[in-house]
């Protein structure tokens, strides 16, 4: 079994007991998972991580309340930060969809124009290549180098090299401390790099496993499995 984005919809109303007692969400509606939650399920991932986690403006917000390093970034009318070049991206994107490279002020613009809900921010120095640490239960389980030579993006769904690595110290700090505060059941913290320092760049709430079955012997849908039977009384 591999985690995927395949997923029913059971409402609390059409189960003759109520809400379940567990939920893995592979969902990204943060409210669905609230109502859960208030009717006495335990979700995996919670509301909280997905509201954070699925919207790039609030993942940057949280991670400056932390003191964690990001990229600047700019909202549609606001001005913009430094560059050029500029990444111009979706608040609510994934998988490197609607992430867009500008080389001048007016391309950052016509952009933002395409996309929904944008963002602009600065591109990282280092292009081309990035960091996901896998966190599941509370602890990092795996770390993954991607990168493209021939993109800036470099997601694995897009064509970009993986390999596993020992992070960096400075990516372990971040991760320790967005952990205990986010609490993310299985999720995969991606950093870019530039100038001798590490920025968060998102923290994927329905994150992929494909890397880590292709790389690891992990299992990653049974750990999950396994840790909501240790957090769950059936």
């Amino acid at each position: 079994m591999r985690l995927g984005m395949d997923a029913r919809i059971v409402t609390t109303d059409s189960m003759p007991d109520g809400a379940p007692d567990a939920v893995v969400s592979r969902m990204r509606d943060w409210k669905l998972s609230e109502s859960l939650e208030s009717a006495g399920a335990r979700v995996f991932n919670s509301s909280m991580v997905s509201r954070v986690c699925n919207d790039k403006l609030e993942t940057y917000r949280f991670a400056e309340s932390l003191g964690i390093p990001v990229l600047g970034c700019s909202m549609p009318g606001e001005p913009l930060p430094p560059g050029p070049p500029w990444v111009v991206k979706s608040r609510f994107g994934h998988g490197g969809t609607e992430v867009h490279m500008a080389s001048s002020e007016e391309e950052a613009l016509s952009l933002s124009r395409t996309v929904d809900r944008p963002l602009v921010q600065s591109m990282a120095p280092v292009r081309g290549r990035d960091l996901r640490v896998y966190v599941l239960g509370g602890r990092p389980i795996a770390s993954v180098s991607r990168s493209s030579d021939r993109d800036f993006r470099a997601n694995h769904g897009l064509g970009g090299k993986a390999v596993l690595v020992d992070p960096p110290d400075d990516a372990m700090g971040i991760v320790e401390r967005i952990v205990p505060e986010l609490r993310p059941d299985l999720a995969g913290i991606d950093f870019v790099f530039g100038d001798g320092c590490v920025y968060l760049n998102e923290v994927e709430d329905v994150v992929g496993t494909r890397m880590l079955y292709e790389l690891t012997d992990l299992d990653p849908a049974r750990a999950l499995m396994e840790l909501v039977q240790s957090n769950i009384s059936l």
